[in-house]
């Protein structure tokens, strides 16, 4: 089956946006457990957080910012109010780049302090249990958005408004453009981020806790340093994707947005940033293409076809952690050049 040229264009701009969305959070995943080994199955406390903060305030601020006087709800009546907004939005793209760094920060502050809410009563607990308690965090969020209707308007969600809108239809090629330089920035610095003594320091508490504790580092300050880091990446990957969308709703689900995440890591390697990427990338292709082919073989299949793509996924990750259980690309040991350039010396006397 041939795809036409602009179901071409759809399937990759939709492709690349994800990829950047999934990106960074699988970025955040391998700082927390990568770096720092703590098992965080909480993830989309802080993604679902972001998104959340995003349909709540995103509105607000925009009506603040073009001086817009209106009695009505942004929330409740948002339709109403967008179409005030989005208006004046098409015609002022500087207004559109101020509000999107600012709903960024927005969602990168509410991720950390999220962050620190989620494993604040847990930072103690050994692994096993630690790992537990993030993921009964993660149910919490849309238990509140759902029930607490000024948040979100309840179970059906809110708009928005579109800050891409004034590229035309250009729009989701300028919005995953700019998900993409999020998620190379989101890279790069933790490229960085895994050679400064920081990063050290966590993959030393990753190794051994004991050892590490017994050299005066608190696990519980690293820990905590870790978990926030990687919560304001995940805040705003929410808030990007809700940009993007232009609409969110209280459905964001473990499946997609900790297990996904959980799978590219293993798929490319914990502890590799360029494992990440990879790993993200095969994951992201495998779900697309199965959600635009997999009717083609419902005839074939003694199942409904909705479950072809967890069935898929599933035996890929039975594969993995079978065949090739450190990743693709596992993670490479980094030796300072100073220590590299003694260790030379070294080799050379000899």
């Amino acid at each position: 089956m041939q795809l036409p040229l602009n179901e071409i264009a759809l399937f990759m701009t939709d492709f690349l946006a994800l990829f950047g969305v999934y990106l960074i959070v699988t970025i955040s995943l391998n700082i927390q457990r990568g770096l720092a080994g703590i098992p965080q199955f909480g993830l989309m406390f802080a993604i679902a957080g972001g998104a959340y903060i995003t349909g709540n305030m995103a509105t607000r601020i925009a009506v603040w910012i073009l001086g817009i006087k209106t009695d009505l709800d942004p929330v409740i009546d948002c339709t109403a109010v967008l179409s005030m907004v989005n208006p004046m939005l098409n015609t002022q793209p500087m207004t559109s780049f101020i509000l999107i760094l600012i709903y960024l920060a927005i969602g990168a502050t509410f991720g950390a302090v999220l962050g620190l809410i989620q494993v604040a009563p847990a930072i103690r607990l050994r692994e096993d249990y630690l790992a537990i308690t993030l993921l009964a965090f993660a149910e919490i969020i849309n238990v509140i958005a759902t029930a607490y209707k000024p948040l979100l308007g309840g179970a059906f969600g809110v708009q928005v408004p579109s800050v891409y809108g004034w590229a035309g239809g250009y729009r989701y090629g300028v919005a995953t453009l700019a998900i993409l330089v999020i998620a190379a920035i989101s890279y790069l610095y933790a490229e960085y981020l895994e050679r400064t003594p920081l990063g050290r320091t966590l993959k030393a508490i990753r190794e051994n806790e004991v050892a590490a504790a017994s050299l005066g580092k608190s696990l519980v300050k690293y820990r905590a340093i870790a978990i926030v880091i990687g919560s304001a990446l995940c805040g705003m990957a929410g808030t990007l994707w809700t940009l993007y969308g232009e609409y969110v709703t209280p459905t964001y689900t473990r499946f997609y947005w900790t297990f996904l995440p959980w799978l590219m890591v293993l798929l490319g390697g914990i502890g590799s940033n360029r494992g990440a990427l990879l790993g993200t990338a095969i994951f992201v292709a495998l779900d697309k293409l199965i959600i635009y082919y997999k009717h083609s073989f419902e005839a074939f299949l003694p199942f409904d076809v909705v479950w072809l793509d967890y069935i898929l996924l599933g035996i890929i990750t039975a594969i993995i952690l079978i065949y090739r259980p450190q990743g693709l690309l596992p993670e490479r040991p980094y030796i300072p050049k100073d220590i590299r350039k003694r260790i030379e010396e070294k080799i050379k006397q000899f």
